[in-house]
């Protein structure tokens, strides 16, 4: 192993001292959210143990501020039918600026409970001083099975043509034919409506 020189040194030293000051304000946030728990719901033994035979009573400021304060930051983003806006750069973007901002105030809101997202948000960060989100994007294959049954010859050939146009999207998954009545002779005659099937649709969101 080559000598290391003195700028090679310090460098490591520094990230070995950073690594340890991380660990030990990650410690003290730790305690200071414990903490600051401990107040939100009124328990003050650490600090000021009640002593026996007097009052028990306890000033709840930290839920009452915390409290206080939700009403007003949510109605900041929560008060208007838009959490989020896109601006358009200029005329030409108006139009998909605005279909931006409605499409994704939709899925904030409506395909996701957006409310209290922001709700425990906020409140995290007021009471432990961290607020965090996290966000993804979930691909998913959703299957839907539908049945016919007495179709025609033609409904079952037109059924069997858009499967084959679905490239995968669709699937005959069973097809079975009913042979129904007798004709003036007494021999079994097939019924004009004949097939009973499946099919399932395949299809990514």
């Amino acid at each position: 192993m080559s000598k290391m020189s003195p700028l090679e040194l310090k460098t490591m030293l520094a990230s070995e001292k950073s690594s340890a000051m991380a660990a030990i304000s990650a410690a003290n946030l730790m305690e200071d959210r414990a903490d600051a728990m401990d107040y939100y719901n009124g328990n003050m033994s650490k600090d000021m143990p009640a002593q026996e035979g007097r009052s028990q009573a306890v000033s709840t400021d930290v839920a009452d501020t915390i409290e206080g304060l939700m009403p007003v930051l949510m109605d900041i983003f929560c008060g208007s039918d838009e959490v989020v806006r896109f601006e358009p750069v200029g005329p030409e973007d108006e139009e998909a600026a605005q279909q931006e901002t409605d499409y994704v105030n939709h899925v904030f809101m409506q395909n996701n409970p957006g409310f209290m997202i922001l709700y425990g948000f906020i409140k995290d960060g007021l009471l432990s001083k961290t607020g965090i989100v996290k966000v993804w994007w979930e691909e998913r294959e959703e299957e839907e099975r539908e049945t016919y049954y007495d179709l025609t010859e033609d409904q079952f050939a037109l059924l069997a043509q858009a499967v084959e146009l679905s490239d995968g999207g669709m699937k005959i998954v069973a097809h079975t034919v009913n042979n129904e009545g007798s004709d003036e002779d007494g021999k079994d005659k097939e019924s004009p409506k004949e097939n009973a099937k499946e099919s399932e649709d395949e299809g990514t969101s």
